[in-house]
């Protein structure tokens, strides 16, 4: 296994910059008991899984949802802050595995042209980085309008789980090969990068756990694979950022997608 995980990603000191303002969905408890209340946490931190800033209000949620083998499950949009977290109470109704979907609304963002490139290097953005400096611009102050996209897998108990494979129809969105409530630490994980449901080729996948990062490309097809090496929470992020047309209010915009689950010893 440490062979598969050497050949699919490179191992970066998780800090500041690796997990910079990421957005993700966590849970008080990640196997709740069929029926029992589920404390869903939301919230912006520099390290995964420890919320550092409060920057967004409840209104910020634009959607929220939880899909279970059955369906979709009744849930309300009702994130209410907590410190420095938002949380909300979900019952997951039977056995098996759930995906909690949210859509955080865009905001717009205005940086100098040294900090924005040093995001876009962190983030493993290169072409971005690559196109200002074709353009002259990377020394200039830009405007960036950006988007959350964040997915949690939960589980209650022995249960089907293969719909967490299948895409839930966000702008962008990280999709695994097999359900990861069902991974134990030392098993692979694959997952699939799509924005509008089309696979996103030589993307920078990051997966974050026990303040390390694994740092991963897709490839053609979208798919990045990760060697998920230890228990508890984890989180697989990347971002999507494409250049508006001339005359747009911004420069660049960007969709962010993370995808939360905890593994068993």
């Amino acid at each position: 296994m440490k062979n598969l995980f050497s050949a699919c990603c490179l191992l970066v000191a998780a800090s500041a910059g690796v997990s910079a303002h990421d957005f993700w969905l966590g849970a008080a408890d990640w196997r709740p008991g069929p029926g029992a209340p589920a404390t869903i946490t939301a919230g912006i931190g520099e390290h995964f899984p420890t919320r550092t800033q409060t920057r967004m209000t409840e209104t910020a949620f634009e959607e929220w949802r939880m899909l279970g083998a059955a369906g979709t499950v009744p849930v309300a949009n009702d994130f209410v802050k907590a410190g420095l977290e938002f949380t909300t109470k979900v019952s997951l109704p039977a056995p098996g595995a759930y995906l909690g979907v949210a859509v955080i609304s865009a905001q717009t963002i205005e940086m100098k042209g040294d900090e924005f490139t040093d995001y876009l290097k962190e983030e493993g953005l290169d072409a971005i980085v690559a196109a200002r400096q074709s353009a002259g611009e990377s020394a200039s102050t830009t405007t960036e309008r950006f988007g959350r996209y964040a997915k949690i897998a939960l589980r209650t108990g022995p249960g089907p789980g293969a719909h967490i494979t299948r895409p839930a129809r966000l702008k962008v969105e990280l999709v695994p090969a097999v359900d990861p409530t069902s991974l134990r630490a030392g098993q692979p994980l694959t997952v699939q990068f799509l924005s509008g449901g089309t696979p996103v080729a030589n993307a920078t996948v990051m997966a974050v756990s026990g303040g390390v990062a694994a740092r991963a490309q897709t490839n053609a097809d979208g798919r990045a694979t990760f060697s998920i090496d230890r228990p508890g929470p984890w989180l697989i992020k990347t971002i999507h950022m494409v250049r508006l047309p001339a005359g747009s209010p911004t420069v660049w915009e960007s969709s962010w997608a993370t995808l939360t689950f905890h593994t068993a010893a």
